[in-house]
C-alpha cells in the first residue's frame, strides 16, 4: 500500500475528478510505490477526499486509462507501470512548468495494410518516428486496420477503443469516412500525405513538387535530356504535385516540358502496365526515367528480367519511395527520393501532444525527401 494520502489543496465543486487525479498522480510521483503494488480502493478515496463514488471512479479511470494504475475485477487496484516513468517533460514552449501536468496521449494510427508490416514499409517507417518521440511527447500508440476493407466493423472498433487522436499514414480515399465518424465522436484526426491537407485534417506530407524537380536535375547533371515521367492517372493531389516538380525541372534546366513524355500508367495489371511501358519506351526513346511512386516501378521489373531493358546502360531511374523490393526490381541499387518517414512520425506525435493540450496546430507541415544517390543513373556523354 502506498503512503498515506491526502488532499492537500481544497477540491473544488467543479472538476473535481480531474483536481482529485491531479493530486493522486502527485502524490504518486513524491511517494514512488513500486509498480504492481496495492493502491486505494474507491472506498477509502471516497472517504479520504469525500467525493462520491462516481466521482472517484471518473478520477480512476483517467488514472487508469494514463497507466498510474491497473484494476483488476474481483482483486483489487494496482500501481500501474507509469508509476515507475515518472513525469514528462515540458513541451509548452517556455521552458519551464510542470511536466507531470501533461498526462499520456492515446494515439491511434489507421493503416490499410496492417497485416503484411514487412511490405508497408511505409507505415512502418512513420511508427519509427512515433516511437522516437513517444519519450518526449508521452504518446503511446495503438494500431487500427481494415485489411478487409470493411470501415463500418473499422467505426465501432473506434467507438470501443476512444483514443484521444486518430493518426492516418497516407490514406486511401476509402478511410475518408472515418474522419467524419471520429470527428462526431469526438476524436481529433491527424495524418501524412496530401489528401488530408485538401479537406482539412492537420497533416505532415512530402514536398513532392521540390523533390521531383530535383530529381530532374540530379538526371541533367548526369547529361539526361530525354528524361520521362511515370505516373497514373489518379485525381490526387501528390500525382498533380510530382507533375509540377517534373515540368519546373525540366524548365529550369532549359528543356522545354513535353507532355507527350509522361507515360500514364492506367492499368492495375502489372503485365499490360509492362507492355504499355515497353511501347512507351520504343515510341518516346527516354535515356532517364522519373517513376512518381514505387507501384510503376514495378512495371519496369518484367522488362529488366526479361533482359528487354537495361538499368542503368539503356535507361537511368531516378524513382520516388524507399520500398525495400526497388534493388530486387531494377536489378541496382536504386537512385531514391526518400520520403521523410522518421520525421513525419515525430512530427504527428508532436501534433497529438499539442492537440490533446488544445494548442493551435499547423494546419500543414511540408519536409523535404532526400536524393539518394544509388546506382540506377547511368552519366550519358555529349554527343
Amino acid at each position: 500500500m502506498p503512503k498515506a494520502f491526502e488532499i492537500t489543496v481544497p477540491l473544488p465543486a467543479r472538476g473535481s475528478a480531474a483536481a482529485l487525479r491531479q493530486q493522486l498522480v502527485d502524490h504518486l510521483l513524491r511517494s514512488r510505490p513500486a509498480v504492481g503494488e496495492r493502491f486505494f480502493s474507491d472506498h477509502e478515496l471516497a472517504r479520504l477526499s469525500q467525493l462520491s463514488r462516481p466521482t472517484v471512479r471518473r478520477a480512476l479511470d483517467d488514472l487508469e486509462r494514463d497507466g498510474w494504475i491497473e484494476r483488476r475485477p474481483g482483486i483489487g487496484t494496482f500501481i500501474g507501470p507509469r508509476a515507475a516513468v515518472g513525469p514528462l517533460a515540458n513541451h509548452d514552449g517556455n521552458g519551464g512548468g510542470n511536466g507531470h501536468s501533461h498526462r499520456a496521449v492515446r494515439l491511434a494510427l489507421m493503416i490499410h495494410m496492417i497485416g503484411d508490416f514487412g511490405h508497408d514499409w511505409y507505415a512502418a517507417g512513420v511508427m519509427n518516428g512515433i516511437d522516437h518521440a513517444a519519450g518526449e511527447t508521452g504518446v503511446s500508440l495503438e494500431l487500427l486496420g481494415d485489411r478487409d476493407g470493411d470501415v463500418k466493423t473499422t467505426s465501432r472498433r473506434l467507438m470501443q477503443s476512444r483514443p484521444d487522436v486518430l493518426a492516418f499514414a497516407a490514406p486511401p480515399l476509402r478511410h475518408i469516412s472515418l474522419i467524419g465518424e471520429a470527428r462526431r465522436l469526438g476524436i481529433s484526426c491527424i495524418g501524412t500525405g496530401t489528401l488530408l491537407e485538401r479537406i482539412g485534417v492537420a497533416t505532415v506530407c512530402e514536398d513532392g513538387i521540390d523533390a521531383a524537380r530535383r530529381g530532374v536535375r540530379h538526371l541533367v547533371e548526369h547529361g539526361h535530356r530525354r528524361i520521362g515521367l511515370v505516373l497514373a492517372p489518379f485525381a490526387l493531389p501528390w500525382v498533380f504535385d510530382r507533375r509540377q516538380g517534373w515540368v519546373d525541372g525540366l524548365n529550369e534546366s532549359g528543356i522545354e516540358a513535353d507532355e507527350g513524355m509522361v507515360c500514364w500508367l492506367s492499368s492495375d495489371d502489372h503485365e499490360q502496365q509492362a507492355d504499355a511501358l515497353m511501347r512507351y519506351l520504343d515510341r518516346r526513346q527516354p535515356t532517364a526515367l522519373l517513376f512518381g511512386s514505387w507501384v510503376f516501378v514495378q512495371a519496369l521489373a518484367p522488362l529488366v528480367r526479361a533482359g528487354k531493358v537495361r538499368v542503368p546502360q539503356d535507361l537511368s531511374v531516378v524513382t520516388f519511395d524507399q520500398h525495400p523490393n526497388l534493388e530486387m526490381w531494377l536489378g541496382v541499387r536504386p537512385t531514391t527520393l526518400a520520403l521523410p518517414l522518421l520525421e513525419m512520425g515525430r512530427q504527428l506525435a508532436h501534433l497529438a501532444r499539442d492537440l490533446t493540450n488544445q494548442q493551435d496546430v499547423s494546419p500543414v507541415t511540408t519536409l523535404p525527401c532526400e536524393l539518394i544517390p544509388g546506382d540506377s543513373v547511368a552519366t550519358r556523354q555529349s554527343s
